[in-house]
């Protein structure tokens, strides 16, 4: 074999490009249509933490395919997958690397800690801090959801910290209420609750509570309430009003 005027095959060349972008736009729409999936919280840590390790193991894969597809189409051509390789090298560990120093960067210039109510400019995005990761940012907004934003995202922005006077602290609990008679109506309990709820001073006004139903029987019914207030010493006088006027029981009290 000729090693210094290789015969180049387009064909060959065009199938390894091929392939390679089919597995590179692959693996870019999966994580764009992550964000549209409803998953659990520990589902989606699983796949944040092991979607670049699986990358890099099938562009090995592929490579190491590759590099003996094209070993006998010439020696120029053998280099191609090499480099794509060290690019791929080089991206993943700037992947792996830009989260973990913006969070050394975050960290340091923000003093924030757990339970914290933020709002990060530009992102609109605002809620209660819940962990503090390597590389990431959990928060929790105003409707109960999980948002997780990585510190090269909301380095460089500007961060506001609410004063607790300001933030309302939410809390979920599950009371269970026995049936009075057959013909009790659920949806007029239902708004029973939420109106009791409204009427105690304590409760925010802004931000109505959330009742749902949890668990249904032929004897009881258990509710799933959310509540908003300025102060978590209101927690717990909240579920004795509720148990006092609708001779209910707590169950699983702090969901949150």
């Amino acid at each position: 074999m000729d090693y210094y005027t290789p015969p180049i095959y387009s064909l060959s060349v065009l199938l390894f490009l091929f392939f390679a972008l089919l597995i590179f736009i692959g693996f870019r729409l999966f994580k764009y249509l992550l964000r549209f999936l409803r998953l659990s919280r520990s589902k989606v840590f699983l796949i944040h933490k092991y979607l670049p390790v699986s990358e890099l193991t099938i562009w090995v894969l592929f490579l190491i395919w590759a590099i003996q597809f094209l070993y006998n189409k010439g020696y120029l051509v053998t280099i191609m997958p090499a480099i794509i390789f060290i690019i791929i090298i080089l991206y993943l560990v700037w992947f792996g690397l830009k989260d973990i120093i913006a969070g050394v960067v975050f960290k340091t210039s923000n003093q924030l800690q757990i339970n914290d109510h933020i709002t990060i400019a530009d992102t609109n995005t605002a809620g209660k801090i819940i962990s503090i990761k390597k590389t990431f940012l959990e928060l929790e907004d105003d409707n109960g959801r999980l948002v997780i934003l990585p510190y090269s995202k909301i380095t460089g922005n500007i961060v506001f910290k609410n004063s607790p006077s300001q933030s309302l602290l939410s809390h979920s609990f599950r009371m269970k209420i026995p049936y009075i008679n057959d013909e009790t109506d659920i949806s007029e309990l239902m708004d029973k609750i939420k109106s009791f709820i409204l009427l105690l001073p304590w409760i925010s006004q802004k931000k109505k509570p959330k009742v749902t139903i949890d668990e249904e029987s032929d004897e009881f019914i258990v509710i799933l309430l959310t509540i908003y207030t300025l102060d978590e010493i209101y927690f717990a006088q909240t579920e004795k009003q509720l148990v006092g006027e609708f001779a209910g029981k707590i169950i699983n009290a702090d969901l949150s």
